[in-house]
């Protein structure tokens, strides 16, 4: 087998790898593996190679850093995609206590994982809560205001 092929199957380990656990942190090591496999197909030095390789990597990683950390910024704020959620009610399906971190509501036939807006408040199954905010996948909840069985759907 030879050195170009073996650093396209290193690659695509690595590009598996990346694929099962969703952390841009073996991309830029995919790069690399691929630059290697590129340098080695055309016949440079292995140290040319080599050099070029690391050059792909971290250039790879200064490019991707800033995108993977605005995007799971965006995601922890709770980006706009959830803001539909703020302001309606749903039902507890599972306790929602902050000390026990648990907690499932449903609106609407969705299922979010809930917790109190405040820290002291508890929910139990079949109560009515409304979203006051979101947080990442997390619905946080607090008593409705007005009456619950206005805005419950079905």
């Amino acid at each position: 087998m030879s050195t170009p092929v073996i650093w396209l199957l290193i690659a695509a380990a690595l590009a598996l790898g990346e694929i099962v656990t969703e952390s841009f942190f073996l991309a830029p090591l995919v790069a690399a593996a691929v630059a290697m496999a590129l340098g080695t197909l055309l016949g440079a030095e292995i140290v040319l190679v080599t050099l070029i390789a690391v050059v792909v990597a971290v250039v790879t990683l200064l490019v991707l850093r800033p995108l993977l950390r605005r995007e799971r910024l965006d995601f922890a704020a709770g980006g706009a995609e959830h803001d539909f959620v703020i302001g309606q009610v749903g039902v507890v399906e599972e306790h929602v206590v902050n000390d026990e971190a648990t907690g499932v509501i449903e609106i609407d036939g969705e299922v979010w994982t809930a917790r109190a807006n405040r820290d002291a408040q508890t929910f139990a199954p079949g109560e009515a809560v409304e979203v006051v905010a979101v947080r990442g996948a997390v619905a946080l909840v607090d008593a409705p205001e007005e009456d619950p069985q206005s805005n419950l759907r079905a």
